[in-house]
């Protein structure tokens, strides 16, 4: 009797340790599932590992792109914003006009008539012999650039032409001769009116002799303006007193010396006539289109009374004497 009671309870403990078993299954499978749901969302749910992982890879491509396109950006600002050193020219070419813009400002501050890189190509001849120029070849000259490619200048009849300028910091002699746009003046004034007698034995430069700078010189124009400004403010000619007249070039132009301007030699005055006016169809019938007067005094002595000038009524180099009057345009070299 007590063995069936005891067999009957080790069934009963049996059954009651399968149900625990079963539950405990149970329970563990549920656990298993929401830890799987759990790590399933953190896998693949909206805030999930690969969501995740996928948004970092969307910031990584935009940051990327992002960066391309500053990139780009900065590139450009840097291609408009950043000047870049200007492109010198070499040879200009033949039958253009150029202007000179000392400043590189955009604005013209006289016309070019004598390239000393290459001499203009040889010698020239404005009209005759007395009209003879050489326009000497130099080496070591600075550099420059075209400042503007179509330039019209009002002032010189509305030729177009190109614009050039120095590049900063170029080393070197001054290349071109340069031409004022404007007369220094509206009113014609004499030479040195009480000068005429006396001029022989300070420097003459004879009819035939082309007195255009030699290589490695000074401009003519720039030397006689210089010697005949020492000489008028002594009021002195080789020992000789000569005063000074009321309407005298040479009391008239010192500030324009001072900064560099000259009044052209002859033949610096034929090169303009040769190398800017006659190319460009400028003649005696319609030089005052383009600013110009009829007659401009020279630098150049002719002989003790006279000095030469420069006539656009005949295009010619002719001479004066120094007690009449003529117009006065200086030159310059840049």
């Amino acid at each position: 009797m007590k063995n069936e009671k005891t067999s009957l309870n080790i069934r009963k403990l049996k059954k009651q340790v399968k149900g625990i078993t079963l539950i405990a299954l149970v329970v563990t499978i549920i656990v298993l599932l929401i830890l799987a749901g759990i790590a399933l969302n953190l896998t693949i749910g909206q805030n999930g590992i690969f969501s995740r992982a996928q948004t970092a890879a969307n910031t990584w491509r935009n940051a990327e792109t992002n960066e391309q396109l500053a990139m780009g950006e900065l590139e450009n600002w840097i291609e408009n914003s950043v000047p870049k050193p200007p492109e010198p020219i070499e040879d200009l070419e033949e039958d253009v006009v150029y202007y000179a813009d000392f400043e590189g400002d955009g604005t013209a501050d006289g016309i070019i008539f004598a390239d000393l890189s290459v001499g203009n190509r040889g010698d020239g001849q404005w009209t005759n012999e007395t009209g003879n120029y050489t326009i000497p070849v130099e080496t070591g000259l600075k550099q420059y650039y075209v400042v503007e490619e179509e330039y019209t200048e009002e002032k010189f009849g509305n030729l177009t032409g190109q614009l050039i300028a120095p590049i900063d910091g170029s080393n070197g002699r001054d290349r071109f001769y340069v031409m004022a746009l404007e007369d220094i003046d509206s009113n014609t004034h004499t030479w040195w009116a009480n000068a005429s007698g006396h001029l022989d034995s300070t420097y003459s430069i004879s009819r035939s002799t082309n007195d255009f700078a030699v290589a490695g010189a000074e401009p003519t124009g720039l030397v006689n303006t210089r010697r005949m400004m020492e000489c008028y403010a002594n009021e002195e000619i080789n020992g000789t007193t000569v005063e000074q007249g009321t309407n005298d070039m040479w009391g008239l132009i010192g500030d324009e010396v001072a900064d560099g301007w000259f009044v052209p030699s002859k033949s610096e005055w034929a090169a303009f006539g040769g190398e800017v006016l006659e190319p460009n169809n400028i003649t005696s019938s319609n030089f005052d289109d383009y600013g110009l007067s009829d007659i401009y005094w020279s630098s150049s002595q002719f002989n003790a009374r006279s000095a030469y000038y420069a006539n656009f009524n005949y295009g010619s180099i002719r001479n004066d004497y120094v007690n009449n009057s003529n117009y006065v345009r200086l030159a310059t070299t840049f």
